[in-house]
């Protein structure tokens, strides 16, 4: 078999009822994927439950092994990609984790994969603070040249994608479900500007009802694609926690961005600091200090030419004197219009006109209970 049709016999394999990972690797370390036939004893002394032998036995004597030009007919006339482990456009730093997928089922941008990428994770229910790190992070990183990887999931997740995404370096959303479906379901506009803009993947091509394991096995994807993870907000038993012990797993870098002892959000981040496990992040240009090597192999950030800052100074300098001074106060944490006028002593009909000016220039978000947050 050449590697094309090598790659679709796996395919095949693990659409096999009980066959997983293991089970291509078995195949492969033994060397059954080259034998013409299997025998029950066989499969079974590799360590198969008999009716997973019997399966298997069954679907290598039905596979019609296509040529080569068959399948690519075939792959031409799906809307998406696979790309196997023995592809020259597999991701090298997704080869040295312990479970490689076999195959990834793409849509988008695959020169991407080539790319430098920083995953960045968090909760699905971000505080403030939390989406306001989640953009500035998001955005410095993508605009210094590092490819933003997440999980597509509600909250920190979204943001981080929505964030990239119009930027060269742009974004990879890992999905736990199978190339052809979206999930979140609401997510289905962003699904579909990353398949243009960025690049989506998958571990199947098979549609089929997610449960909770996949969402672990994304998560190891996540860790493996990326130089780095940043985590931002997260409880103890969370997904995010998860994909750092991956990263950690891994020997890759991880920071955690710090947060109010008071919030179960920061629960995981903080004692990923607290423990040592990993370095606490309190700016964009931290990560490529600490990092030099990133630095250089990105070759777009240096601290004479830090783009994403100057567009921060460049879009702060069209605020009036008086914006800027509400501006930075509403930085600092949400504030109310009543803690925004004792601060400031604006009086309250010019307030709320300055506070409409800065909500259209998008600075600020006016949230339930007449909050507002900074963005």
């Amino acid at each position: 078999m050449n590697k094309l049709q090598l790659k679709h016999f796996v395919i095949e394999v693990m659409k096999q009822q009980g066959a997983g990972w293991h089970t291509v690797h078995k195949l492969i370390e033994h060397h059954y994927i080259e034998q013409e036939k299997w025998t029950l004893e066989e499969l079974q002394a590799l360590g198969f439950s008999k009716k997973l032998s019997a399966s298997l036995i069954h679907f290598q004597q039905t596979y019609s092994y296509p040529e080569q030009d068959e399948l690519l007919e075939m792959e031409a006339g799906l809307s998406f990609q696979s790309i196997s482990i023995w592809d020259d456009e597999y991701p090298e730093l997704l080869k040295h984790i312990a479970q490689p997928p076999w195959v990834l089922f793409v849509k988008g941008r695959t020169e991407l994969l080539g790319r430098e990428a920083a995953a960045i994770v968090g909760t699905r229910y971000p505080t403030s603070y939390g989406a306001r790190c989640t953009k500035q992070f998001s955005r410095d990183f993508s605009l210094a040249g590092l490819t933003i990887v997440s999980g597509f999931a509600n909250g920190v997740d979204t943001i981080a994608h929505t964030e990239a995404i119009n930027t060269e370096a742009s974004t990879i959303a890992i999905l736990p479900c199978a190339i052809t479906q979206c999930y979140p379901a609401h997510n289905f506009a962003l699904y579909e500007q990353t398949a243009e803009q960025g690049l989506l993947i998958s571990e199947s091509m098979v549609a089929a009802p997610i449960h909770p394991g996949q969402f672990h096995q994304r998560n190891r994807i996540i860790a493996g694609l990326s130089r780095a993870t940043i985590i931002i907000e997260g409880e103890m038993k969370s997904g995010s926690m998860i994909t750092a012990r991956h990263a950690m797993d891994m020997d890759r870098e991880l920071f955690a961005v710090p947060g109010s002892i008071y919030s179960q959000k920061s629960n995981g981040p903080n004692f990923l600091i607290e423990k040592g496990y990993a370095r606490m992040l309190l700016s964009s240009q931290q990560l490529f200090e600490e990092l030099s090597w990133l630095k250089k192999d990105v070759n777009r950030y240096d601290a004479s030419n830090e783009p994403a800052l100057q567009e921060t100074h460049r879009q702060e300098s069209t605020l009036t004197e008086e914006e800027q001074v509400i501006y930075s106060y509403i930085k600092e944490q949400p504030r109310s219009i009543n803690e925004i006028h004792e601060h400031t002593l604006i009086p309250f009909g010019h307030l709320n006109v300055l506070l409409l000016h800065l909500c259209i220039k998008q600075f600020i978000e006016l949230q339930p209970g007449s909050i507002y947050i900074a963005l």
